[in-house]
């Protein structure tokens, strides 16, 4: 005996919805519709109250139809009753309610009491047509209830580019959510977990999360974008539920944030508590002001602004104060200003008018602001100045343009550039998604980054920030093939490393071995320990010149060396190749199948060790312990640097003293005679009782 009504609303060749309101007869809609209109004797509006069958056709209920010319004009809005109609039907089909505004361009100064009214009954993102063609404002009236809560997905800027004098409800930021993770939820399902979800509440503006299965610590990491406008609600309401299938969500928890007391362009991490004992959300805010300001910055800084913040992050003259105010204070590292300039060559989101309606989002250290949107463009002028405070010069500066749609983002490009090179003016090509390769669109900047040294170097040793928002990447084909050639070509460096060594020992080159020789018995029988830091310093030092003045560095040696030229010519050839679908299924069955064996080959040495020392073959472990004992005695009476020496001496001319000596590595030869666990699990003998034993376990386990 009830229905799911909605209403369907249609002038001429505009139409327009309400939303389903289920299992009730006397349905409560409060939604506003525009709609524009040439002629008002001639257009007529007609109501359609339509059931909804999910899977099924739609029924109809009943319609009515009027003629907007029984409508006042820029009068003050009243409430119609008309009855509901079916063609053949006598019976009554119910009656709907509504009111009806219409507004002309001839009254170009309504007065004040008319001026109240019409925006009672504006629809958020509608807006009264200043073009000449007057504005029918339709609304279904509810009967003695609240508005309805459901989100409505509109377009927002019409509030932007409206000029009309009846338009109040305006745009006025941007709040940005990042629903990070929550602990300790209320266990809701018999086995003591939950599956969470969340809502964010602002206004008639409603985002969910995603759904998290079985856990009382979700993490989500999503983001979300609420609109703010200028008579909007100023307390976003959070509620967890737990989801059921089949029946209603289970409550946990809900908790109101004030966002009246967030201060614009500044990143807020809050714990916030769940009533009812519900758990903790963990939730970062940062409200952005989209307002354009004439082009405006938003925190412009004036040279003596600058002034001040050298002398905040310079060296102090005292060294006492010096070092104990940068303990005190390292956190605070540095202010990093950036200037988003403009974008050019922007690609063409909108493919029918040409053009984008871009904006420019700006992240650091789990910090996020934004510009402006600026309407039909493709070479947007922002000038806009921020501020970030920076507690890591290490971390980047992530900057990516999106094109503003109705009900989503599209990506147009990203930059990324570390903040230790953000002093001066860029002129960046835009890049796709995974910052791989070039994008359309060039984008123009300004960064200025001023910090302690001090504070900065103390900050390097400690823990980095954690980015809320990084997940794992999941498993991909190309993303495992990638990471394999990475490991791959180190692995191949320190193979050539090791060829350029066996060339020495070789003697392929007599007076290159000859040197390295004398250089080994020196730095041998002079080696202290301090030296370890200075080889390394030198190095550091080296590549520097190299860098700078134009030396040879090493890792030019290397990649000059006759195993890296093998390897390049391989991949080379790889490269000039074109693969069918079977090919690169061979090639990852490969590469699965190199992975696999490199994981044998070390988990079984591991064992072997742990087999050696256990006694698992007592021959070899007893052959163990008598060279361990024999080389205690000799490392006790001979110094540890005379043996190094010895067996340098040794491994240099052993090629001159016997030419058809073959390369041996004892220790693996000793290794390798012992098994692994899963050859001892292979030879492990079964005996008659312990196998009968074994499958009556197996038949009682069955039953």
């Amino acid at each position: 005996g009830l229905s799911d009504p909605y209403c369907k609303v249609k002038i001429g060749l505009q139409r327009a919805r309400t939303k389903v309101c289920p299992k009730t007869l006397n349905p409560h809609w409060d939604e506003k519709f525009t709609f524009f209109v040439d002629h008002i004797d001639e257009s007529h509006i007609k109501f359609k109250v339509m059931d909804y069958d999910r899977g099924f056709r739609d029924d109809l209920i009943g319609y009515c139809e009027l003629n907007l010319s029984m409508f006042p004009i820029d009068d003050d809005p009243r409430v119609f009753t008309e009855k509901l109609l079916d063609e053949g039907s006598t019976e009554n089909l119910g009656s709907i309610k509504f009111s009806v505004i219409i507004t002309s361009e001839s009254n170009s100064s309504p007065s004040p009491d008319m001026d109240w009214n019409i925006r009672d009954h504006m629809t958020p993102g509608s807006s009264v047509t200043s073009s000449g063609k007057p504005c029918a404002l339709t609304r279904a009236l509810p009967d003695g209830i609240s508005p309805s809560s459901r989100r409505k997905k509109f377009d927002d800027r019409d509030n932007l580019r409206s000029t009309s004098p009846f338009q109040e409800r305006h745009l006025t930021g941007v709040l940005s959510v990042t629903l990070v993770e929550a602990q300790n939820l209320r266990p809701m399902n018999k086995d003591g977990s939950s599956d969470p979800y969340c809502k964010f509440k602002l206004g008639h503006q409603k985002y969910k999360s995603k759904v998290m299965r079985r856990t009382l610590d979700p993490i989500w990491k999503e983001r979300f974008e609420i609109r703010v406008y200028s008579d909007s609600s100023k307390v976003l309401e959070i509620s967890v539920y737990d989801e059921e299938f089949g029946f209603s969500d289970n409550f946990i928890g809900s908790a109101e944030v004030d966002i009246g007391d967030l201060e614009e362009s500044r990143t807020y991490k809050r714990e916030i508590e769940l009533d009812n004992n519900g758990g903790v959300m963990i939730c970062i805010f940062n409200l952005s002001n989209i307002n354009n300001n004439d082009n405006e910055s938003a925190c412009e800084l004036t040279p003596e602004d600058f002034i001040d913040l050298r002398k905040t992050y310079a060296l102090s003259y005292n060294p006492l104060h010096y070092l104990t105010y940068n303990w005190e204070h390292v956190e605070d590292v540095g202010v990093l200003v950036v200037k988003i300039i403009k974008c050019i060559d922007l690609p063409e989101a909108e493919t029918i008018i040409g053009t984008s309606d871009p904006f420019c989002s700006i992240e650091v250290e789990n910090t996020q602001v934004r510009t402006p949107t600026l309407y039909k463009t493709n070479a947007p002028v922002w000038n806009k100045q921020f501020k970030f405070n920076i507690r890591d010069i290490h971390s980047t500066l992530n900057i990516r343009v999106f094109d503003e749609d109705k009900n989503k983002y599209n990506f147009l490009g990203a930059v990324k550039l570390p903040i230790l090179e953000a002093h001066t003016i860029h002129r960046c090509l835009l890049k796709d998604r995974k910052l791989e390769r070039v994008a359309f669109g060039e984008i123009f900047l300004e960064t200025e980054l001023i910090y302690n040294p001090l504070r900065a170097a103390i900050k390097t040793l400690l823990p980095c920030e954690e980015n809320l928002m990084y997940e794992e990447p999941k498993f991909k084909r190309n993303l495992f093939m990638q990471n394999f050639k990475r490991v791959y070509a180190l692995a191949n460096i320190a193979l050539s490393i090791g060829l350029w060594v066996q060339k020495i020992y070789n003697w392929d080159n007599r007076a290159r071995s000859a040197l390295f020789l004398i250089l080994y018995i020196v730095l041998i029988a002079t080696f202290e320990l301090y030296m370890v830091p200075m080889f390394a310093a030198i190095v550091i030092i080296y590549e520097f010149l190299a860098r700078w003045v134009g030396f040879k560095s090493f890792e030019t040696w290397i990649l000059n060396s006759d195993g890296h030229d093998q390897l390049s010519k391989e991949e080379d050839s790889d490269e000039g190749e074109e693969f069918s679908i079977t090919a690169k299924m061979k090639m990852v069955m490969g590469v699965c199948q190199t992975v696999q064996n490199s994981l044998d080959y070390v988990a079984s040495y591991c064992e072997r060790v742990k087999n050696l020392f256990n006694w698992t073959i007592p021959f070899l472990s007893f052959m163990a312990a008598t060279f361990l004992i024999t080389g205690t005695i000799v490392i006790y009476f001979i110094p540890l640097r005379w043996l190094i020496m010895l067996w340098g001496i040794n491994k240099f001319t052993v090629k001159l003293r016997n030419p058809d000596y073959e390369e041996n590595q004892e220790l693996l030869n000793f290794l390798s005679r012992l098994p692994s666990d899963v050859e001892l699990n292979q030879m492990r003998i079964i005996s008659k009782d312990s196998s009968k034993t074994k499958r009556g376990t197996l038949k009682s386990r069955r039953k």
